[in-house]
């Protein structure tokens, strides 16, 4: 009979009646042990109701008991009443694994508190307050380590601690220690406070051994000690072991902090594939453990067990978490379901995966709950039978093939997470024994070796280069297969110079090369990419980070859509990090979706118009995320302003979304004029409240990092140009584009629309807009003035080849457009309905300032026209644009029209 204990909150008689007590004794015989020594507890508890509803250990609780029995048996006995109410709640299912491993590890956590002000109080009084060499009071900072810091504690578990304190220094008083000498006791004196044990047991066990040198270091380091070792010494599974780090007592500010200086020993900036060779070590000794005869039956340590489970999750984390910061989380859960955001676990993975996690954890708390004991193996006999009962199971053979159908699942998710290492191929022997020739001569090269002017010139500038033992190694790993390809793929010397600018690039951050040798499909790619695309190799040599996109097989053939930058760029906002660490990851995120759109055209599964359009939208949420930031950090210095925010409004390509990845912006800034200053200690106005965020959005958009830099800006569209205020007051821009503005700003304003900020201010804009582009005009004067800026920009160019300058190309197409809206907009308002110049076209048209012949050859001809110019800068031999019967009508019909002066409405081809 499956034993199942429904609780509810009446009456003590209802809850803990002679059956139901009896029956959760039988599953725990620790839990009826601590019954009968102290029958008083689980009455008192039902009273408080502690029984029935979810109820976290406290401090003051602990020091009633504290003041009843002294330290040592008031922390003990303080933690057995409250296993009483953990066990209890867990065996009778009241509480879920997420509340019972966090009320252990807050149990933990009080008791360690507690101890440490208790042993902190004894020895100032004895010694002084230790002090640094400025005279602040230094306070001890414990470090949480493994399933304590993770805030997931089992019933029986370690505490993996590391103790540590700010500064170097001594005591002020007169039996003064070194701060060292000061926390050292300090450290001991709790270790055994929590871990003797005496009549009332133990409290808990203490495990330091994941310290700085293990076992053999100091107890306790500085912070600067602790920096110097990770930066030194830190070994890769230290780097697994700090993914838990938390500080969980004494000054916890300072603990944060500490752990945000080792953030960067954790978590790489870039995708971390220098871990896989470790990770691949560790793996293997994970899989060695787990086969021992005597691990067949541990549910942690066993194959398919918990350590498969958290060794998979952590190992993502360490790739990932450097730039994708959500993962930068100690929580095992919280971490798989940011991996399922990301889609680095599928729905049905990540399911499985967090269902045999929580039947393992629970499995592990109800064997823990028998005896108190820290084993995780499922025993046989009564003691067997009432884990399963515990579980939900009447038999514990059944509960067996549960528990192996689960761990099976576990071991089959983690052999296809985390493959092995590919083994070299046993026909390269050839080229290894070639490159060690070619590097051995150190560039003095036979002729008849394969890519001989290239490779020599690679070998001479490799041997001006510092490399570590493990870069070198890698390098010997990756050239042989480099070269066989290369043979293969019987390139020109521009494509092989550009390969080999890229291994340059990367073999002293070898971590790349590792990548490519071990994802024989990306290096691939990268080949295939780099021998179609001089641009792409330029950029991701540059950016060796954009790498890890070559992993994914489908690259291409999804380009980026706008929902999913948008969700990218809400990601990284809600990160949480500093500023520069979200633009940097901004700026990361921008090269990535760049490299996915150039991919994208040369498969062919996005046009060069699509691509521009894509990369307009990519540009407009970029320039709103920036635009938070920069009004938080306003904000924070000077406080809120009343009344509409700031608006931003894109010209020129942006405005027109035809943007290309290496396209200026023309930004231009306008708010509503309010009376009062911003309500902040250094209060501002309006005027000078908006400035400062205009200038820190300038300033984060064209800001240099590591990842590149966002876009390069141009703010001289606005009124009266660079003599003129960055921001306009929206009254001031309206009279300015009524009263004086040349034709060539209006031309500009056809093409500008709102893209960030205020919607109050955007939609005045709007109205600015529409009321200046339809007051009627002088004919004559306005085709004139267009004509004289084409004449302007043509001689100021000569250039008369490219799509964009050449007759009849882009830029006239484009002057001729701007000219039909400014002669058209007063009795046709319709046509400047939209900024896009293919909308434009067809608006002229609908309106009869185009017929049906002009309106087909222009848009032909622009089409065409920019579809070469994108391709040009794509490929290294751009295909050739056919010279048709309209890209002749294009020609005419833009000299007859921009250099007409007659007052007729129509032109005809």
């Amino acid at each position: 009979m499956t034993v199942r204990v429904t609780i509810t909150s009446h009456s003590y008689n209802s809850l803990v009646s002679l059956k139901n007590q009896n029956s959760i004794f039988e599953l725990s015989p620790f839990l009826k042990q601590l019954a009968s020594r102290h029958p008083g507890w689980l009455p008192e508890l039902d009273a408080s109701e502690r029984l029935q509803n979810s109820s976290h250990p406290t401090a003051d609780q602990l020091k009633l008991m504290l003041k009843e029995s002294g330290l040592m048996a008031g922390l003990r006995r303080y933690r057995n009443r409250e296993m009483m109410r953990i066990i209890w709640r867990d065996l009778s299912q009241l509480a879920a694994l997420e509340e019972t491993m966090a009320d252990l590890s807050c149990l933990a956590e009080i008791c360690l508190q507690s101890a440490l002000e208790h042993h902190t109080k004894a020895l100032v009084a004895s010694h002084g307050e230790p002090c640094d060499a400025d005279g602040q009071v230094q306070h001890m900072v414990i470090i949480g380590l493994g399933k304590l810091g993770g805030l997931e504690l089992n019933m029986s578990s370690d505490i993996d601690i590391i103790f540590c304190y700010q500064h170097g220094g001594n005591c002020c008083g007169r039996r003064g220690l070194s701060n060292e000498q000061f926390f050292t006791r300090l450290a001991r004196n709790i270790i055994r406070s929590l871990s003797e044990v005496n009549a009332d047991g133990f409290c808990f066990r203490v495990d330091t051994r994941l310290r700085p040198f293990g076992a053999s270091g100091p107890l306790v380091s500085s912070f600067a000690a602790l920096e110097q070792y990770y930066q030194r010494e830190g070994r890769d599974w230290e780097r697994y072991a700090m993914i838990k780090a938390r500080p969980v007592a004494g000054d916890l500010v300072a603990g944060a902090q500490l752990l945000d200086e080792l953030r960067p020993f954790v978590y790489r900036r870039y995708i971390d594939f220098g871990a896989i060779d470790a990770m691949h070590e560790m793996h293997q000794k994970v899989r060695e453990d787990a086969a021992r005869l005597d691990r067949f039956d541990d549910i942690k340590r066993g194959p398919g067990g918990i350590r498969e489970i958290e060794f998979l999750v952590q190992a993502f984390q360490l790739l990932r978490g450097g730039r994708e910061t959500a993962l930068q989380t100690p929580s095992l859960l919280t971490a798989v379901g940011v991996l399922l955001e990301l889609q680095v676990l599928s729905p049905t993975e990540g399911k499985e995966l967090v269902a045999c996690y929580r039947l393992l954890r629970n499995t592990e708390n109800r064997i823990q709950s028998l005896h108190d004991q820290q084993t995780h193996l499922l025993p046989d006999g009564e003691d067997g039978l009432r884990v399963a009962r515990a579980m939900g199971f009447d038999d514990l053979a059944l509960f067996r093939v549960a528990l192996k159908n689960s761990r099976d699942s576990v071991q089959l998710l983690f052999e296809e997470s985390l493959p092995p290492p590919p083994e070299p191929a046993a026909n390269n022997e050839k080229w290894r024994a070639q490159w060690q020739m070619v590097r051995n001569a150190g560039g003095d090269i036979e002729s008849g070796v394969a890519n001989r002017k290239p490779l020599a010139h690679f070998v001479k500038r490799l041997t001006r280069l510092s490399l570590s033992q493990r870069a070198s190694t890698r390098l010997d790993q990756y050239m042989p297969l480099l070269l066989e390809q290369l043979e293969t793929l019987s390139a020109p010397d521009a494509v092989i110079i550009r390969i080999f600018d890229l291994v340059s690039a990367i073999c002293r951050r070898s971590a790349y090369l590792s990548l490519l040798v071990q994802n024989p499909g990306a290096n691939k790619r990268m080949l295939d990419l780099f021998s179609a695309s001089k641009q792409i190799a330029s950029v991701v040599t540059r950016y060796p980070a954009l790498l890890d996109e070559l992993i994914d097989p489908s690259l291409g053939a999804h380009p980026p859509d706008d929902a999913g930058i948008k969700s990218d760029i809400q990601r990284i906002l809600k990160a949480h990090s500093t500023t520069e660490t979200t633009l940097q990851n901004l700026n990361y995120l921008k090269q990535v979706t760049n490299l996915r759109i150039a991919v994208a055209v040369l498969h062919t599964s996005m046009s060069a118009t699509e691509a521009q359009s894509i990369q307009s939208q990519l540009a407009q949420h970029l320039i709103q995320a920036t635009l938070t930031l920069s009004m938080m950090e306003m904000e924070s210095r000077h406080g809120r302003l009343s009344g509409p925010a700031l608006a931003v409004i894109a010209y020129g390509s942006l405005g027109a979304c035809s943007l290309r990845s290496d396209s200026d912006l023309d930004l231009v800034f306008l708010y509503c004029v309010v009376d009062g200053n911003s309500d902040g200690p250094r209060a501002i106005t309006a005027e000078r409240y908006h400035t400062g965020v205009a200038r820190r959005l300038l300033s984060l958009l064209s800001a240099t990092t590591p990842s590149g830099r966002l876009y390069k800006i141009d703010a001289r569209l606005r009124p009266n140009g660079r003599a003129g205020l960055l921001v306009s007051s929206v009254e001031a821009f309206t009279r300015y584009q009524l009263e004086q503005a040349w034709v060539w700003e209006l031309q500009a304003l056809t093409r500008a629309r709102p893209i960030a900020g205020d919607k109050e201010i955007a939609h005045l804009f709007e109205q600015a807009r529409i009321g200046a582009l339809t007051v009627a005009r002088n004919r004559h004067t306005v085709a004139q003035d267009v004509l004289d800026m084409r004449v302007r920009l043509r001689k100021e160019y000569r250039s008369n080849a490219s799509p964009k300058h050449m007759h009849g190309g882009l830029l006239d197409i484009e002057f001729v457009v701007q000219l039909g809206l400014l002669l058209n907009a007063a009795s046709h308002p319709e046509v400047i309905a939209s900024t896009r110049l293919q909308l434009q076209l067809h608006a002229l048209h609908d309106c009869g300032w185009l017929d049906v012949n002009a309106f087909e050859a222009l848009t032909s001809t622009y089409g065409k026209l920019d579809e070469a110019r994108n391709k040009a800068a794509l490929y290294d031999e751009p295909p050739v644009t056919d010279t048709t019967s309209d890209d002749d009508a294009a020609k005419l019909l833009c000299r007859e029209i921009l250099t007409s002066n007659s007052d007729q409405v129509k032109f005809k081809a």
